[in-house]
């Protein structure tokens, strides 16, 4: 074992070549003291069994690092703790991998960079097209990833390059859990690109967070690289450098081409405006956004009580009004829209897709199916109306005997609402045989709510007459009617819901 220099540690160092010479060392697991990694041969250890180890990527990483991804300054190789800046004071998230760590870190203080010490030097000998270092890492076919059962690899695994799934491409899969695209390896550092002439786009790390000017998405974590043109703010994912020429989607009846252009586009299916890349479908003269091929024909929305259905355009005169029920400005009914064929009602495709907790899709082999009545009353059986109209002795699912419908509060205005526990008021029904009261509006209440603010989301809640509940709202117990939620069991008063 050679002693070496110190790499700014108080005693000499000696490194170990083999796993061997580590174990016959005396060293149990212990941890890189740069990376915080558990430490491996080759590696150096202290000559002086004081606890300091390095890995030999480590040790003899530079500590001024000129990154092709990050051209404009240099990084510095540093303790993350002598960073004084308040957001650095528990460590720091690498802005490749977005996994956090509190030990060395390359660092550019301008534009508040950070990788660790083993992204930077990936992504720097990809970048240089060195790919010597990943010669020792097996390829993988996503075949046999995928026939291995590796079910981590098919659900979660990301290329550290492009994000997409791991296993759809043939790629290097290491043991310090770098995961990397055979193409994603190979990649060009500079391109010219027909949607950005101006300049080329060279490759780079995704920390604005920008949105991709081919497909219009903002990844949610700033991962990865991207191509892109830092003077005029213009990005592409790696994956939409070469966009599908064909898509064919069965939501629609015809494939749409890929169509690559300078000025900007309205999409026929959304109404919102597009840059440089539509898909356009030739038989139906249509020009829509990628992510708009795939929308749905058919949701069911907690805004609206029937399904809506997707149409490209509508006739104005079909509508009374054309504001969306959702943010309630105007639908331009030229371009895409979902709406209501029962109750005449719209929403805009942005303002009814935006939040997938707000809605679920029908599928296809479901879209004839009748949807169930929300709104059918409780009452089950009209024995009588007036010349109104007006239901006046009725059949309800609460009670056994005929209920009666008056407005004499001035006799029974202190009876209280067998339904919601409150005083008699306004009109109501009663029983002459046994003192029970409901008012005319509780009696009137539908079987099943949709109560948008609970828990279970999208769940209808069934009116019941359960003994005693207590009340998920207001936390008073209650015996009245309730709406009871059929996947928890919660209750809510038919008052406070």
């Amino acid at each position: 074992m050679e002693e070496f220099n110190n790499y700014g540690h108080q005693h000499s160092l000696l490194l170990m070549l083999n796993q061997e010479q580590l174990i016959n060392y005396g060293t149990g697991v212990a941890d890189c003291s740069r990376c915080g990694e558990k430490v491996s041969a080759p590696c150096f250890c202290c000559a002086e069994h004081c606890g300091f180890y390095l890995h030999k990527v480590c040790a003899e990483a530079p500590l001024e690092l000129n990154h092709p991804f990050h051209h404009d300054h240099p990084l510095l190789l540093m303790d993350s703790h002598l960073i004084t800046k308040p957001n650095y004071s528990s460590g720091y998230i690498c802005d490749f991998c977005d996994e956090g760590d509190n030990k060395f870190v390359y660092h550019c203080s301008c534009c508040e960079l950070d990788l660790h010490i083993k992204c930077a030097l990936f992504t720097f000998n990809i970048a240089e097209n060195n790919l010597k270092e990943l010669e020792h890492v097996a390829l993988q076919h996503p075949l046999i990833s995928t026939e291995n059962g590796d079910e981590k690899l098919k659900d979660a695994a990301k290329c550290f390059g492009c994000w997409e799934p791991l296993a759809k491409y043939t790629h290097f899969s290491s043991d310090c859990e770098f995961n990397l695209h055979e193409k994603c390896a190979k990649l060009p550092f500079k391109l010219n690109h027909v949607c950005h002439r101006k300049h080329p786009l060279v490759l780079q790390f995704n920390r604005e967070g920008l949105s991709c000017k081919v497909c219009q998405e903002t990844r949610q974590r700033n991962l990865g690289i991207v191509y892109g043109c830092s003077p005029c703010n213009f990005f592409i994912h790696i994956k939409c450098v070469s966009p599908l020429p064909i898509i064919e989607d069965k939501s629609h009846q015809h494939p749409f081409s890929l169509i690559l252009r300078q000025a900007p586009f309205i999409c026929d299916a959304c109404g919102t405006e597009g840059n440089h890349a539509a898909y356009a479908c030739c038989t139906c003269n249509i020009m829509v956004h990628k992510k708009c091929i795939s929308l749905p024909r058919i949701i069911k929305s907690r805004w609206h009580r029937h399904r809506v259905s997707h149409t490209y355009f509508l006739h104005k005169e079909h509508f009374e009004r054309l504001d969306c029920i959702m943010c309630h400005n105007e639908v331009n009914t030229e371009y895409g829209s979902y709406y209501c064929a029962d109750c005449n009602v719209i929403l805009h495709v942005n303002c009814a897709t935006r939040d997938p907790f707000l809605f679920y899709v029908v599928s296809p082999e479901n879209e004839d199916e009748k949807p169930l009545d929300i709104h059918l009353s409780s009452i089950t059986n009209v024995i009588e109306r007036n010349d109104a109209g007006e239901a006046t002795i009725i059949e309800h699912f609460k009670h056994n005997h005929y209920l009666t419908l008056s407005d004499n509060i001035r006799e029974y205005g202190d009876k209280f609402c067998d339904g919601c526990m409150l005083l008699i008021s306004d009109s109501f029904y009663y029983c002459s045989e046994c003192g029970f009261f409901l008012h005319k509006a509780c009696a009137e209440l539908p079987k099943m709510k949709p109560i948008w603010h609970h828990r279970c989301q999208l769940a209808n809640l069934a009116l019941t007459s359960d003994n005693i509940f207590r009340c998920e709202l207001c936390d008073f117990l209650s015996n009245g009617l309730a709406y009871k939620c059929r996947v928890c069991g919660g209750h809510m008063s038919s008052f406070t819901s």
